[in-house]
């Protein structure tokens, strides 16, 4: 059972021993152990070194067991305390080993994916491995179906992986699609709109991504890459970066207030995104006249003049 914290069996056996005497020489241990006495006298010096053992002074060695709530507490803190260290350095060491495999085999940074089935499939495997955090970016057509990538983006968040996604404002337009986004936030993901995103991608951990080899426009994707940790993924960090910091949250959950109800609070949301009042209208079931009305009321009580500073007057009081 000690092996675990760097004690073979003969030492695991000698500190039980111990455990159960008041002192014990090396002659009296090798006895015990059925091992020669050199042997014994190493196994008492290492439970000594290890802190499960003290040498009384004289002239015989004697040794005595400490306290197991001291000595096995301070000596698991210490394994604890290097594993750490060696788990700290596994990025360091995976850096080194991918930096080598690109040097000798540079077809490894990309890795061309066709076909929808495997796409999906290697989407939902890298974000079902994701350990830190996933970077999207998010706009139809969908290769992946949508239910099954919110799915495999639950446990992920359970687990405090961070999720930031900045969506085109398309998606809003789609009911079905509104909702979906709207459920992720609730469950933890940050999300924002702008109006066109530069392309589809999923960015886990800063060092491996997906993204299409064609244009949005060109329709539904199939065909995709797969870039590994290398400059290219530092570059697709930083895209990410720039346009997270221009975008429009979308969905995020204010503290509540009587100023404003749900029903208003989600308009505001919409209009913010920069949605359209069709599409507005499309996504609250609301009439076109019904609308109109609701946002009259809600720029007037805001004291704005426009949408926009509608939009900027309700985030200052806090209903976004």
């Amino acid at each position: 059972m000690l092996d675990s914290i760097g004690l073979d069996d003969v030492a695991e056996r000698a500190y039980e021993i111990l455990l159960h005497q008041e002192s014990a020489t090396p002659a009296a241990m090798a006895d015990e152990l059925g091992v020669s006495p050199q042997r014994a006298r190493r196994t008492l010096d290492t439970l000594t070194a290890d802190g499960l053992a003290e040498r009384l002074p004289g002239r015989t060695p004697r040794y005595v067991p400490v306290d197991p709530r001291a000595g096995l507490s301070a000596l698991i803190r210490s394994h604890q305390a290097g594993l750490e260290r060696v788990a700290s350095a596994v990025d360091t060491y995976a850096a080194r080993y991918h930096e080598r495999t690109l040097r000798t085999d540079p077809h490894r940074l990309v890795e061309v994916i066709a076909g929808p089935a495997e796409i999906t499939h290697r989407v939902q495997e890298l974000i079902a491995g994701a350990q830190h955090e996933i970077l999207a970016f998010d706009a139809p057509p969908y290769v992946t179906p949508h239910r099954s990538a919110s799915e495999i983006e639950h446990p992920v968040l359970a687990r405090g992986v961070s999720v930031r996604a900045i969506y085109a404002t398309e998606v809003l337009t789609v009911p079905v699609l509104a909702d979906r986004l709207r459920a992720m936030v609730g469950l933890g993901e940050r999300a924002r709109v702008m109006p066109r995103v530069p392309m589809k991608m999923v960015l886990v951990d800063r060092s491996d991504a997906m993204l299409p080899l064609t244009a949005s426009e060109e329709g539904l994707r199939s065909t995709a890459v797969f870039v590994r940790r290398s400059t290219l993924c530092d570059a697709l960090v930083e895209l990410f970066e720039a346009n997270w910091a221009t975008a429009t949250p979308i969905f995020t959950e204010a503290p509540p207030t009587d100023e404003v109800s749900a029903e208003d609070r989600a308009l505001l949301h919409l209009l913010n995104s920069g949605l359209k009042d069709d599409a507005i209208a499309r996504q609250l079931g609301l009439s076109d006249r019904t609308l109109r009305r609701r946002l009259a009321e809600l720029t007037s009580r805001l004291g704005a003049t426009s949408r926009f500073q509608a939009g900027t007057q309700a985030m200052r009081r806090g209903w976004l």
